[in-house]
């Protein structure tokens, strides 16, 4: 996987940045608290919300924010799962700000390196077609039908974006994949399951949105007791 080609380097984007807006500075959105603890089901998560100010007085700031798994799932990332939350969360921050490229994407190297070593820690390597493999082979991975249905559902709930899509997953299911495809059928069924009524509601994309909140905040599921 050719990262350094494909995708920004957080770097570069701090040097593009600096010659856009010489006075501009990153910091954390809250410099009082950087990062939080988020914890989803039985998942740990550290939340960090960095901010990319133009000039010292800028009223609105570009905001970016980024999670890692904690522990680290890889030598990669463990013990370092502050420091590339923040480095993440500073690459979104300069595009939200407009102040780097988005030519090559919204996601930057690392975080595009972080999930590729997460991905290979838990799966095998891709096969010729670029299908990741389990290395369980008791845990098959999803189905093409089942990810034609995935993202039947996805359509109708307006979820366009990639990382709106890996966020969804996570929130709902408490599974953290770098690709649908990395899914198992077990996991792709649940969240079938999951997103089916949502898609059902006279407005999906409330319906949606009203859940992730709900899974967000750690809430038991609602139930439709109306008549």
């Amino acid at each position: 996987m050719a990262i350094n080609s494909d995708y920004n380097e957080v770097a570069t984007r701090i040097v593009e940045a600096r010659k856009k807006h010489p006075e501009g500075i990153l910091q954390p959105l809250d410099p009082t608290t950087p990062y939080k603890i988020e914890t989803i089901g039985d998942k740990t998560f550290i939340v960090y919300a960095a901010a990319f100010y133009r000039t010292p007085d800028d009223p609105r700031p570009g905001i970016g924010i980024a999670w890692e798994p904690f522990p680290g799932i890889t030598n990669f990332t463990r013990n370092s799962e502050l420091m590339n939350a923040e480095t993440s969360a500073w690459g979104r921050a300069l595009v939200a700000a407009f102040a780097a490229d988005t030519k090559r994407g919204i996601a930057t190297s690392l975080d595009v390196r972080t999930r590729e070593a997460e991905r290979q820690t838990q799966y095998g390597p891709s096969d010729d077609q670029g299908w990741p493999t389990v290395k369980d082979p008791g845990e098959q991975l999803v189905t093409k039908a089942l990810l034609s249905r995935l993202a039947a559902q996805f359509a109708t709930l307006g979820v366009a974006g990639r990382d709106e899509g890996l966020m969804t997953i996570g929130a709902l299911i408490g599974v953290q994949v770098s690709s649908t495809k990395e899914l198992t059928n077990a996991q792709a069924s649940q969240l079938i399951e999951a997103l089916d009524p949502l898609t059902k509601a006279d407005d999906p994309a409330a319906a949606l949105a009203a859940a992730l909140r709900q899974a967000m905040a750690g809430a038991p599921e609602a139930t439709d007791d109306a008549a």
